[in-house]
């Protein structure tokens, strides 16, 4: 049996697993411009954009499991992680394939779905 814990009152988490409309609407913003910049881009913004979304699940995967709820507007955090790690340039994601980004980018994905789905309601 989960106990769950009142969800703060802050505006920036819900224990809804759906999302609202300005929610679709910034999560549509976040894919529209990192499909932009890796057309742009190509492999390097693969190779470092999952590493910033991996990031950004490990957040909201933790911070889901401290609040028993989910933040709102997931996709933007993602976003700005994307761009930290763009920022630093890492050049050690760039040692790994395309085919390996993509599969672990949907595991992290897959991942986060399912602590999403056992923290909301």
């Amino acid at each position: 049996m989960v106990v769950r814990r009142p969800v703060p009152a802050a505006a920036t988490s819900t224990r809804r697993f759906g999302l609202s409309p300005w929610e679709w609407a910034t999560t549509a913003l976040a894919a529209v411009v990192s499909t932009v910049a890796y057309l742009a881009d190509g492999y390097p913004h693969l190779a470092r954009g999952v590493v910033g979304d991996l990031l950004g699940f490990l957040v909201l995967g933790a911070v889901a499991a401290l609040l028993r709820a989910r933040l709102k507007h997931e996709a933007l955090l993602c976003l700005l992680l994307i761009a930290a790690v763009l920022a630093v340039r890492p050049m050690w994601p760039l040692e790994l394939s395309e085919p390996v980004w993509w599969t672990v980018f949907f595991i992290g994905l897959a991942t986060y779905v399912a602590v999403r789905r056992r923290v909301c309601d």
